[in-house]
């Protein structure tokens, strides 16, 4: 026990994890002991823990031990999937049922997913959007979050997680902080009531004891760098043109911040009233713009034109009439050998099981019957929302839409769990293609297929 506690600890986790691997179940069970305080669920490079080893082995024995250390039986590799996932996809039927059985599993396993950027632990409370005085008493209470926008790139702060696991941080500010930039022409966007974001003030005490707060969007793009420097040195603007980026955020903190920049986005490019084309100004918390020319139509009645844009787009897995394949194509901006997903817009008049229907056929001459939905993710790139659907296939030859598609294949169940992710090294796909992200709607709905018995 001495030898173990005093290794270096890269060296110990090293160790954990060939174990747990291995199925050395007497190892793992004198390790946990001597280990707890360094992390048991501290992962490796792919981003795997010794819990997710010992499923993907089929070790219960190991499983067990882990889990009734403290390890954590939702948290994700870098393919997305976590230990039950795994189990699952290597068909371990005694981990599967272990895991199943943990209370912290059973806890969610009715529970409907929630993809990336749809977690957002906001109370939108929009009736009080109309309350200009409850708007002006919550933008300087002490308690206030900001989050700041610079050409619609948020502020963060890098930083690392317990594991060592890169990761951003959404940069908060206070009222006291940002006032001055809070100028009348400025946009400032209502995002709800929810969680504090802010730390103790310097004196000691706390804005208020409260433990909810109202949150605002706010463009500073016309505010000078500088002068936020000065406040938060450690703040950076997200990357420019890099979406991945914002994968690096927390699932809450994601949420938010999408609300946020598809609102900002909203505002940047509809200032002029689209029935008549005069200016328009911004109403309702920044959930409206109203026309300025008085008598213009759009001040009578109901008018969606000046409130947000959001644009549905249908996104679907089509699953072959055999059942043990699946369609995957390649548009001209993916990276690498990326597959995904077929997608499209959505048109007016049109249903979303006959949006899939068009979109596939459109893009891949295959015919599809029955669709049926799966789940949604906000996508604030601008302002879509991904409608994720499960299509059946009644046709099998692929005829590629050259203006949409550089290429699209059948994939068999083998070949897509290999690009999900084989045996702890992600790097291992087939002929060096992979599917996106866990982040994407696309990767839950190849994963969900992955999961599903071929005779389904």
């Amino acid at each position: 026990m001495d030898s173990i506690s005093t290794a270096p600890r890269d060296q110990l986790l090293t160790e954990l994890h060939r174990c747990a691997s291995l199925g050395e179940t007497a190892h793992v069970s004198r390790m946990v002991q001597g280990m707890r305080k360094l992390g048991l669920d501290s992962r490796n490079e792919q981003g795997w823990t010794a819990l997710m080893l010992a499923a993907r082995n089929g070790h219960v024995d190991v499983a067990k031990i882990l889990l009734q250390n403290g390890c954590d039986p939702f948290l994700p590799n870098k393919s997305g999937q976590n230990s039950l996932d795994i189990a699952e996809f290597w068909d371990h039927t005694e981990v599967i049922n272990l895991l199943r059985s943990d209370p912290q599993i059973k806890e969610v396993a009715n529970k409907d997913l929630v993809n990336f950027f749809g977690l957002n632990p906001l109370d939108r409370q929009s009736h009080q959007r109309t309350n200009k005085q409850w708007i002006r008493d919550a933008m300087q209470a002490p308690t206030t979050t900001y989050i700041l926008y610079r050409y619609l790139n948020p502020y963060i702060i890098p930083s690392e997680d317990s594991n060592g696991m890169f990761q951003y941080n959404l940069a908060a500010y206070s009222y006291k902080e940002i006032s001055f930039a809070l100028k009348e022409e400025a946009s400032i966007i209502f995002l709800g009531v929810g969680p504090l974001h802010l730390p103790m003030n310097k004196d000691g005490d706390m804005q208020e004891k409260s433990s909810e707060g109202a949150w605002f969007a706010v463009d500073v793009t016309d505010i000078p760098s500088e002068d936020l420097q000065k406040i938060k040195p450690e703040a950076e603007m997200l990357p420019k043109r890099n979406r991945m980026a914002l994968m690096l955020l927390s699932p809450a903190d994601a949420g938010i911040i999408g609300q946020g920049r598809s609102m900002l986005a909203w505002h940047d490019r509809y200032k002029f009233c689209p029935t008549c084309g005069a200016s328009t100004t911004t109403a309702e918390a920044g959930y409206k713009r109203v026309c300025t020319k008085e008598g213009c139509r759009s001040l009578n009645g109901v008018h969606n034109t000046c409130y947000p844009r959001l644009d549905p787009v249908v996104i679907m897995l089509v699953v072959s009439e055999d059942g043990k394949s699946i369609l995957l194509g390649r548009k001209k901006g993916f990276p690498g050998k990326m597959y995904s997903c077929l997608a499209g817009f959505m048109e007016p008049g049109e249903t979303i099981e006959d949006a899939v229907r068009r979109e596939t056929k459109e893009e891949s001459g295959i015919i599809v019957g029955k669709v049926q939905y799966h789940s949604s993710q906000p996508w604030p790139m601008p302002s879509q929302l991904m409608i994720g659907c499960i299509a059946k296939a009644t046709t099998s030859k692929i005829t590629v839409d050259e203006d949409e598609l550089v290429d699209a294949r059948w994939f068999t169940r083998h070949e897509v769990i290999e690009m999900l992710g084989s045996s702890g090294d992600l790097g291992s796909t087939r002929g060096g293609m992979f599917i996106p992200p866990g982040s994407a709607i696309a990767h839950q709905l190849i994963k969900h297929w992955a999961k599903m018995s071929p005779n389904l």
